[in-house]
C-alpha cells in the first residue's frame, strides 16, 4: 500500500516531537500514514532565539536524527511549489493573513504533493481552506494516531499537559479536546 504522507508545520512538530518520539518517518495505521516536516523547519528554528530558548531540545541528536529525512520533493514539483508559494503569499497579503515564508512553503508543498498539512495556526488554516488544501489541527492528528494505535491516550494527556505548562495551547484547545477525546482537557 502506498504511504499516506502527512506534513507537519513547525508548531505542530514542536508540540509533538518530545511526547511522541520518534515522530517522523514512521508508518502507522492501515493506510500507512507517515509524518514529515519540511527541511526549512531547521532554518526557521536556527533564526529564532525565542524558539531556541523555548524548545532547547530540538537540536539534541535524537531529534536531529529523526528530522534527517524530510518530505521528498520531485524536481518537477519543486518548480510548481515555488510558483504556488508566491500565489499563497500574495493572497495572504491581500487578505491580511499572516504567513511566514516557512508557512507558505508548508502550504504550497502540501498543495502540490496533495498531502494534508497539520497546523494550529489560524491564518494557515484559513489559507488552506481558501486553496482547498487538506488541513488538520494537532489534536486531530493525535486522535488519528490514537485510533491507529500509534499513540496512547496517556501520550495525548502528556502532550496537552506540556502545552498548558509551556503556555502554548493550540487555538480552540478546550473545545477540540472535548470533541475529539470526549473528556475534560488536562
Amino acid at each position: 500500500m502506498a504511504q499516506r504522507k502527512i506534513l507537519l508545520d513547525s508548531n505542530a512538530y514542536l508540540r509533538l516531537a518530545q511526547t511522541v518520539h520518534p515522530l517522523l518517518d514512521i508508518e502507522f495505521g492501515n493506510e500507512c500514514h507517515c509524518l514529515y516536516a519540511i527541511r526549512e523547519l531547521q532554518q526557521e528554528f536556527d533564526r529564532s532565539p525565542r524558539l531556541q530558548t523555548k524548545f532547547h531540545w530540538v537540536n539534541d541528536p535524537q531529534y536531529l536524527e529523526n528530522r534527517r529525512r524530510s518530505i521528498a520533493i520531485p524536481r518537477k514539483a519543486a518548480k510548481t511549489i515555488a510558483l504556488t508559494i508566491s500565489v499563497i503569499e500574495g493572497e495572504a497579503r491581500q487578505r491580511g493573513l499572516g504567513a511566514s515564508p516557512v508557512d507558505a512553503r508548508a502550504l504550497a508543498t502540501a498543495s502540490v504533493l496533495d498531502v494534508p498539512v497539520v497546523t494550529d495556526d489560524g491564518d494557515m488554516l484559513a489559507l488552506a481552506d481558501l486553496f482547498d488544501i487538506e488541513a488538520m489541527k494537532t489534536l486531530e492528528l493525535l486522535r488519528l494516531m490514537v485510533d491507529c494505535n500509534h499513540a496512547t491516550i496517556e501520550q495525548v494527556v502528556a502532550a496537552a499537559g506540556y502545552w498548558r505548562y509551556a503556555r502554548d495551547l493550540p487555538r480552540d484547545y478546550e473545545a477540540d479536546f472535548r470533541r475529539l477525546f470526549h473528556k475534560r482537557p488536562p
